[in-house]
């Protein structure tokens, strides 16, 4: 059995090393074996998550220190059930993306490089989650950011992912050096990296000379905020990801959409409720607006798009509106709110990223018109399509209804009915562009293209039908989910548990 404070370990290098070994295996293996190889590596990822977020929901926190040094001057992975939640939501994506991957992309060539950047983000998207400090989460975020660089532009003899990749570089990369800025200007006042002794240090006046009662700290998290807003495509910073999602493969999609938007809340969430808490910086009602106008702006330009990628990663803008109403609540239910939307959507996004590649796979096309009544030939990858885009809008009984109902509670809660409001407004908008995909994928006049298309490869449709039963699944019966929802969130407010259990070891 793998030691209790190796798991954090293993679960960012598994995937590393296996990156680092399908480049060389490239040269002497299948294609198929490849694939194989990172399936292998993502399901224990995958195995590894679970275990751990089993240890952390018994109430520990797992500590592992690099090299034996103690904190906070040690490199320290750390982990609690708010961030064991986020990894094994990451590695459960990732895993139904790669098996996906076998009959999607058996067609390209250089695919060990594919399977080697897949494993990559893996890792890189673990680092960010489970680093006890802000640098390394930096260091993470740069290796993660390279590998979605790369896999956005995989497919580069075409113009449209060329094109795609470099700007999402471009703005990457702007993203990444704003919050190496902010970090900078934040040990400057704190003198350390390190998340609880950053906290402790704050909350004990232990600001250096020379900055209290200046514009150090509130520089410090806009740049922060800033950086991390256009990793999670936040409005204005959210031009990016409309061509990077729809010009990557499917599954890439899946996994950018579903889950490394998600990294960037994620970082967000640990660097405002552990470093700057509220009562240190008010921070509230400038996420609100940015909730309010990235679900506003996400709705209204998906509502007219015909390609059916590019209104899905218009959606997933949308969605991170949504997202952000839990943490403008500030509150313990908004964070459970975020967090069982993140798990929500991650599943009902992914899902649809998958349908759509189906389509793509089978049809040939990503535009609406032209895929007029593939649902009589595919009706189970459209019907699964339909349970994605009811559960997007939140129709009950599915999951997306419970998970929005959360999160605009906790707004009701935190007195934020405006942006409730605004939340049900954009969910009934919302409902505009999806049936209207529904209803023209049903509709009796086939289009000409699809007329001799029949359902995609069972290895495919297996992980679509699975991820659409769990939609519902979770929407019937949500309290498993709910309860590890809850914890993830007490633990994100318990911050003194989680600066003893650190500094005090």
């Amino acid at each position: 059995m793998i030691p209790t404070e190796w798991l954090p370990v293993g679960c960012i290098i598994a995937p590393l090393t296996v990156g680092v070994m399908l480049i060389p295996l490239g040269f002497y293996t299948s294609h198929r074996f490849q694939g194989l190889f990172a399936i292998g590596a993502s399901a224990f990822t995958l195995f590894l998550t679970f275990l751990l977020l089993q240890v952390t929901l018994e109430g520990t926190i797992v500590i592992h220190k690099m090299a034996g040094w103690k904190p906070p001057f040690g490199i320290l992975l750390v982990v609690d059930v708010f961030n064991g939640f986020i990894a094994f939501i990451i590695a459960f994506l990732v895993f139904f993306a790669t098996v996906y991957s076998i009959e999607y992309m058996k067609h390209d060539t250089g695919l060990s490089y594919y399977y080697a950047l897949l494993m990559l983000l893996l890792s890189g998207m673990m680092g960010v989650v489970l680093t006890g400090d802000i640098f390394n989460l930096f260091v993470f975020l740069e290796l993660t950011s390279i590998s979605a660089y790369g896999l956005v532009a995989f497919r580069s003899m075409e113009m449209e992912p060329l094109e795609a990749g470099f700007k999402y570089l471009v703005m990457g990369a702007t993203a990444t050096s704003l919050v190496l800025f902010g970090i900078a200007l934040l040990y400057g006042a704190v003198g350390t990296v390190n998340y609880a002794d950053i906290a402790y240090r704050l909350k004990n006046g232990g600001l250096l000379v020379g900055v209290k009662g200046n514009l150090v700290l509130p520089l410090s998290l806009i740049f922060i905020m800033g950086g991390f807003g256009i990793k999670a495509a936040v409005f204005p910073l959210h031009t990016w990801l409309p061509d990077a999602h729809p010009a990557a493969p499917s599954p890439v999609s899946a996994i950018l959409s579903g889950v490394v938007i998600k990294v960037g809340v994620y970082a967000l969430c640990r660097i405002l409720f552990l470093v700057f808490q509220p009562a240190h910086i008010n921070w509230v009602f400038l996420i609100s607006m940015v909730s309010f106008f990235t679900m506003t702006v996400g709705n209204f330009m998906a509502l007219l798009q015909d390609d059916i990628k590019r209104m899905l990663a218009f959606s997933s803008i949308a969605q991170i509106g949504y997202i952000l109403v839990g943490v403008a609540a500030a509150n313990q239910l908004g964070i459970s709110g975020v967090l069982l939307h993140t798990f929500n959507h991650s599943i009902m996004k992914g899902l649809a990223f998958l349908c759509a590649g189906a389509f793509l796979h089978q049809v040939g096309t990503r535009k609406l018109d032209e895929l007029a009544g593939v649902g009589s030939k595919m009706p189970l990858t459209t019907m699964a399509l339909t349970i994605s885009f009811l559960g997007l809008i939140g129709v009950p009984p599915l999951n997306g209804f419970v998970s929005k109902f959360i999160l605009f509670t906790a707004g009701i809660e935190s007195g934020l009915i405006w942006l409730v409001v605004a939340g049900i407004i954009n969910s009934a908008i919302s409902a505009g562009y999806y049936l209207r995909f529904i209803n023209v994928l049903v509709r009796v006049e086939a289009s000409e293209k699809v007329m001799d298309v029949k359902e995609a490869p069972a290895i495919m449709t297996i992980p679509i039908l699975i991820l659409a039963g769990l939609i519902v699944l979770f929407g019937i019966w949500p309290q498993p989910v709910l309860d590890v929802s809850e914890k993830a969130a007490f633990s994100l407010f318990n911050i003194d548990k989680y600066v003893t259990a650190v500094l005090g070891g």
